[in-house]
Order: C-alpha cells, then structure tokens, then sequence
C-alpha cells in the first residue's frame, strides 16, 4: 500500500535514507535510493531524486555527489563524540536498563554507516539495578516547563524503606516548590527549588518524585532563587545534604591538596601549615555527610571552635557505637 502522504514526505525519507544508510563509503545512487524510496511505500524516479538532492543541497544539507552516488558529507558529531554520549547514559544508574538501550540506539543512528557499526562493536551496556523510578525523564520535562513558564510545581516524595522498596514520604504528602535548576551530583539529578512551606532553599532527588506536575500559580522566592550559583551549591552541599552553610578551615595532608581543590574548587583559601600540612577555608553546608568526607581523607577542622567541637563530638560519637 502506498505510504500516505508519500509523495509529499519523498525528500523527508530521502534525508534520512542519507543520514541513516550512507557515508563515503555508501553513496546511494537515484537508482538504489528509488528502491528505498519504494520499501517505504513511496513511487519514485530517477529525476525526481535528482532534483530533490538538489533541493536539500540548496537547502544547506551537506549532501556530496560523488560518482557513484549521494551520501552526507559532515555530521553533528564525530564519532569519538558519540562514544562520550554513549558511555554516559550507560554511567547515569538514574537510567534504566530500557531505556539506556533506547537512548544508546538513537545516539548510534547519528553516525554513519561504518562509524554505527563501530560504535555497535564498541558499545558495552552495563548492567543496572532496577531503576526506582521509570518517570525520570516525564519529572525533568515538567521542571524545564515550569520554569520556562515562571510556574509552581507540585509533585510527591519517595524514600526507601527497610524492605527494599520505594514508599510516599510523609503519608504521601504533596510537596509545593518554586523551581530554580537542576543539578547533577554523585551520579544522581536533583532539583533545586525554593520550598513554598518553609520559605528555603532546598533541593530534592528527581528520581524520588512522583506525580509531578505544572501549578497554576507564579513561582516564589525569585530573589533567593537569583541569588543561586549551581556549581557554589554543588561544593557546598557534600552529596547533596542539607546544613547550615558556614566558612570553616579545615586541615589536611599536603598530598591531599588535589582531593580538596577537585571537591571545592580552586577559588579556595588555601596556605601551607607546616611541611606537611595545609589548611584550607571552604563555605559549606555542615553536617554528618560532610564530617565523613573528612574522615574519609583524614582530615581535621581547625575553625571555628565550635565546629571542632561539634566535630570531635561526631567523631567520639562512632567511637562509642562501634563498642
């Protein structure tokens, strides 16, 4: 049965016959493309795909005659750049098993004909966890819409629980925020908004949420909100937990300068403290997740008084546990 509206869409097939099926190694002649035309349902000949290559080279497309043919001469991406988009969905665990496949198949449909298969052959999928929440990608959509729109957005929580299964946080209660950005942090995406019933700043894993959803209303707090820098939040909030944000130094091994600059970038105060020794003042968010990281690199807080108490204590503390 002839493709409806066949004739009318020919050029559209004959563009992505071009950037699907050839490169400089498979130009497609008017012959061959006619019988491509014709798989798809569409009546073509031989002058009409002369003229519509000329039509789409008229158009900008870089579409190359060659002897033996037709084929696309440049592309978006090269290939090395396609395997960097390719190796990070297969990286991002906030992707399914499904729909990194999904992705990784239309990523590959951007290459030529012998670069696809290359890539094909390259392609190693790992295996993934079940993803918690298969909605991800519908909740960011709704995000970028809201804040194109200047809207509120509406949406429930979820957190594990000891079952290993995913319930609504607080009986299901219906979370109200001003979204400002979304961020990406440690492998996972999280929002960052104004939170409408505290009247903070807070942010929120996208893979959590559920029953997203564009309100009505205009969005609030737009003066904290302009006030966000995405890549200060992101140092300050060590795997993204909240805490009171302070300035304080801390001390660490002088072989460690590169772990705390890669962590808190290198607008950072930072000053020998003996041969061996650094210190560096930092604006974070303190709280237990930003002790652990410090234990983790063997590191101490020098200042202020009150949070090398409040640091030693946490220290103590797992000392006691762990007897």
């Amino acid at each position: 049965m002839p493709h409806v509206g066949g004739q009318k869409l020919k050029i559209i097939n004959e563009y992505q016959i071009l950037m699907e099926e050839s490169d400089e190694n498979h130009p497609i002649n008017a012959i061959e493309m006619t019988r491509r035309l014709e798989k798809r349902g569409i009546p073509a000949e031989r002058k009409g795909v002369y003229r519509d290559m000329e039509t789409l080279i008229d158009a900008g497309v870089d579409v190359i005659k060659g002897t033996k043919g037709y084929y696309i001469g440049s592309r978006t991406f090269e290939l090395a750049e396609l395997k960097l988009l390719v190796d990070a969905v297969g990286a991002s665990k906030f992707i399914s098993q499904k729909k990194t496949r999904e992705l990784v198949e239309k990523i590959t449909s951007l290459a030529g004909v012998d670069d696809a298969e290359q890539l094909s052959r390259q392609v190693v999928v790992p295996d993934k966890p079940k993803a918690g929440n298969e909605k991800i990608f519908y909740s960011i959509d709704v995000i970028y819409q809201c804040i194109d729109n200047n809207k509120k957005m509406s949406f429930k929580y979820q957190e594990w629980t000891l079952s290993k299964e995913m319930q609504p946080r607080h009986g299901g209660k219906t979370y109200v925020v001003s979204p400002a950005f979304l961020l990406r942090n440690d492998e996972n995406y999280y929002l960052v908004a104004f939170d409408e019933g505290s009247g903070e700043i807070r942010h929120y894993r996208v893979d959590k949420m559920t029953s997203t959803s564009e309100m009505e209303e205009d969005r609030g707090g737009l003066e904290l909100i302009k006030e966000l820098n995405p890549h200060e939040y992101a140092k300050q909030h060590i795997s993204m937990f909240s805490g009171e944000e302070r300035v304080i130094t801390i001390r660490f091994a002088k072989h460690l300068i590169g772990v705390v600059l890669d962590k808190f970038g290198t607008e950072i105060d930072v000053r020998p403290d003996g041969e061996c020794h650094v210190k560096a003042r930092i604006s974070v968010a303190v709280s237990p997740q930003l002790y652990g990281w410090l234990v983790g690199i063997g590191a101490t807080v020098a200042f202020p008084e009150e949070e090398v108490i409040n640091y030693r204590k946490y220290l103590e503390d797992i000392i006691k546990e762990s007897q």
